[in-house]
Order: structure tokens, then sequence, then C-alpha cells
């Protein structure tokens, strides 16, 4: 699993803009709808590129924001840190206990996956 690295309340907003705009959303178009100053801004942005939430590119003079991690993806991510800090568990070894069993075998896992996907792609 990849390594989860908790974005605050602020950086989740940011986040969500980024993640509504997969093709790229510029920092001029950021900037505006968020009432910190410049450099907090640009701070907040940086902070989620180290996270590797997301990346920047920089086109003329332009510097573009890009979700290098599906918002699902960062969901279970949530979800998998939560499970583990206050029950000690994962959500497949979960999802394998409701069932009776004591892990889930690889095709079983991929199986899970599938179906977050598709409930993902419903939820959009």
């Amino acid at each position: 699993m990849k390594q989860y690295k908790k974005l605050s309340r602020t950086e989740m907003q940011f986040m969500e803009l980024i993640w509504n705009h997969p093709e790229g959303i510029t920092s001029s178009e950021i900037y505006p709808l968020f009432p910190q100053t410049m450099g907090a801004k640009s701070t907040l942005l940086r902070r989620i590129i180290k996270k590797g939430y997301a990346r920047s590119e920089q086109i003329g003079k332009y510097t573009f924001y890009y979700p290098m991690v599906k918002r699902l993806e960062y969901e279970k991510l949530t979800l998998n840190a939560e499970l583990e800090k206050k029950m000690g568990i994962e959500l497949k070894t979960l999802f394998a206990n409701l069932c009776g069993k004591e892990s889930l075998s690889e095709e079983q896992n991929l199986k899970l996956e599938k179906l977050f996907e598709e409930l993902s792609k419903k939820n959009e």
C-alpha cells in the first residue's frame, strides 16, 4: 500500500479543486478561489505535491497542477489508515474477516479493487 500522508482540511479543499480538473488547473485559476495570502497558497500547493497527491508543471508563464492520486485512492488510504489506527486492521482484512476468512486471495483482492472502482464511478 502507498504510504499515507493525511491532507489538512485546507489542503483537502485545494486538492478537491485539482481532482475536479484532471486535465490540469493553473495557479491563476486556483488563487482567486481562496482567501489565504499568495505565499500561503503556494505553500499549501507545495505541501500537496510533497505528499505525492499532485504534481506541477510550468508551461510558459503558467504553473499547472495535476492530480497524481485519484480521489478514490485517497479515500481508501484514509479509510485504511483510520482502520489501522482504531482497530489495527486493513480494509481488505476486514472484508475477509466479515466473510469468515483470515485473508483474501489475490484474485479476491482484485475483485474488491474492481468493486471499489465501480462504486466510485457511480458517485462521480
